[in-house]
């Protein structure tokens, strides 16, 4: 009697087997696509939203001007000192940039090496059956 009641049970784990390989292909399919296209095909050089201004590179908190009434006041950069900052940030923005769509092209890679070996294993034993 169990036996007929539970009889759907395999169906189910190879079905839901079979789902997660797709996902898993669908979703690591589309991440390397991604970041291929970004860096090699359009070759974007940093996100559109970093934008490295003036203000930001105007002082240097790491370097402490002389105290003056027991309070420490940043660094005030020159104008050549900025601009070298903001050639400085916009370089690390861009290398920032590339390691991250690097990073999704693994993590793409990582999804097909498992979810297309899951969907195919999963979808045979379904089809067997």
């Amino acid at each position: 009697m169990t036996e007929t009641k539970l009889a759907w049970l395999p169906d189910l784990l190879r079905f839901g087997g079979a789902v997660t390989g797709i996902v898993l292909t669908a979703i690591g399919g589309v991440m390397l696509i991604n970041a291929v296209m970004k860096l090699y095909v359009f070759q974007f050089q940093t996100e559109p939203y970093q934008i490295v201004s003036t203000e930001e590179c105007q002082y240097d908190h790491n370097r402490q001007m002389p105290e003056k009434e027991g309070v420490t006041k940043p660094y005030m950069r020159t104008a050549e000192e900025v601009e070298v900052c903001k050639v400085e940030r916009l370089a690390e923005n861009k290398i920032r940039f590339e390691r991250s769509k690097k990073e999704n092209m693994v993590d793409g890679l990582a999804m097909l090496i498992v979810g297309i070996p899951f969907w195919v294993i999963f979808w045979r034993k379904r089809k067997e059956k």
